[in-house]
C-alpha cells in the first residue's frame, strides 16, 4: 500500500468494502466501527500479496477543518508483520498531503496491545485514556499532529516514548532537626497524621528543587539541601497510585525557625518532634521512613534505599 490512494484502493463505495467484509472472518466484522460504512468515509484496502488482508479507514471531519479519525482492521492471519503500521502510516500522510487534514486520532482499546503499537509506528502518540468508551471497554486516545516529527525519526520516538510510558508520582520531604535532634513536623489542615514538610514534585521539576520551593511556600523559609538521606517506593494507599519519595536532609537559618509563616491552606501548626511524639501523630510509614533516614544520616552511610519506609528484602 503506497500513499497515493490511486495506489491503495478506495472502497468506500460500498461494493468492494461489503465484498471484503464478507470474505472475512466474523471478527474483523464485528471488530470494525460501524461509521466505516458511513458514505464519505474513506476506506482503504491493505493487501498481502494477492489477496485483501484487512482495512484501514479514514473519517472526514465535518467541515473539513477538524481531525480526521482512523480505524482498521486485519485478519488475523495477516497479523504480525507490519502491516497494519505500514497502511496506517500510508494512509496518515495521504490525509496531511491530499486532504489538507491537521491532526488524524484514533481510539484503541487499553488492552490492544498490538493495535497501540501499530498507531505508534505510524507516529500517533498516547493523548489520554477514555474510560468506558464502549461498554466495559477503556480506550486510548492517539493523535499526530499535520507538524509532528515523521515517524521512524528519533524525535518521534522520544516524543512517543514521552506520551506513552507510564509516570510515577514524586514527593520530596525534608529533614529539618534542631539541636537536640528533635525533627520539624507539620500538622496539616487536610489529613490527620502529621507529616514531614514537602510535597509533590511538579512536572518537570528536581526533587531537590521541589523540597526547597515546598518549604519556601509553606513555611515562609529558605532551605539548603545538605545531602540526599532516603528514598522509599511507596505503595498504593487508600486511593493514590504508588509512589517515589525523596527524602533530604535540610538546614535552615535558625532566626527563620523562629519566625516561620504557616500557609494557611494547608500547614496548621508545625511541631518539634521527638521519637515518642512523632509516632504518637504520624503515619506509620512516615515514623519508618524518618527513622531509617536519620539512622543512615547519623551514621554516615550515605542515602538508604526503603520501600514502604522498610530496606527491602531482596
Amino acid at each position: 500500500m503506497t500513499q497515493a490512494p490511486h495506489h491503495a484502493p478506495i472502497l468506500g463505495d460500498g461494493r468492494e468494502l461489503r465484498r471484503l467484509m464478507s470474505d472475512a472472518p466474523p471478527q474483523l466484522e464485528r471488530d470494525v466501527p460501524a461509521w466505516v460504512r458511513d458514505d464519505g468515509v474513506h476506506v482503504f484496502a491493505v493487501d498481502d500479496g494477492a489477496e485483501r488482508a484487512g482495512l484501514v479507514a479514514l473519517r472526514l471531519p465535518e467541515h473539513r477543518d477538524g481531525a480526521g479519525q482512523l480505524a482498521w482492521q486485519l485478519r488475523p492471519e495477516s497479523r504480525g508483520r507490519g502491516l497494519a503500521a505500514g497502511a496506517l502510516r500510508a494512509v496518515v500522510e495521504h490525509g496531511f498531503t491530499d486532504l489538507g487534514l491537521r491532526r488524524v486520532e484514533a481510539y484503541v482499546a487499553r488492552t490492544n496491545r498490538p493495535a497501540l503499537r501499530s498507531a505508534a509506528l505510524a507516529g500517533l502518540r498516547t493523548e489520554g485514556v477514555l474510560r468506558e468508551f464502549r461498554e466495559g471497554v477503556d480506550a486510548v486516545l492517539l493523535g499526530r499532529l499535520a507538524g509532528d516529527p515523521a515517524p521512524g525519526s528519533r524525535d518521534a520516538f522520544t516524543a512517543w516514548l514521552n506520551s506513552s510510558l507510564p509516570t510515577k508520582r514524586t514527593i520530596a520531604q525534608a529533614l529539618v532537626r534542631d539541636e537536640l535532634g528533635r525533627l520539624l513536623v507539620c500538622e496539616l489542615v487536610y489529613k490527620k497524621p502529621w507529616d514531614l514538610p514537602g510535597g509533590v514534585v511538579d512536572p518537570l521539576e528536581s526533587p531537590a528543587a521541589a523540597v526547597v520551593r515546598e518549604l519556601r511556600e509553606e513555611l515562609g523559609v529558605t532551605a539548603k539541601v545538605r545531602s540526599l538521606a532516603a528514598v522509599s517506593w511507596l505503595p498504593a494507599w487508600r486511593g493514590w497510585d504508588d509512589a517515589t519519595l525523596f527524602v533530604f536532609d535540610v538546614s535552615v537559618p535558625a532566626e527563620q525557625l523562629n519566625a516561620i509563616q504557616l500557609e494557611p491552606r494547608e500547614i496548621r501548626a508545625v511541631h518539634w518532634c521527638d521519637d515518642t511524639e512523632l509516632a504518637e501523630h504520624a503515619a506509620e510509614y512516615t515514623v519508618r521512613v524518618a527513622q531509617q533516614a536519620v539512622a543512615a544520616l547519623d551514621a554516615g552511610s550515605g542515602p538508604v534505599y526503603l520501600e514502604d519506609g522498610r530496606p527491602p528484602n531482596f
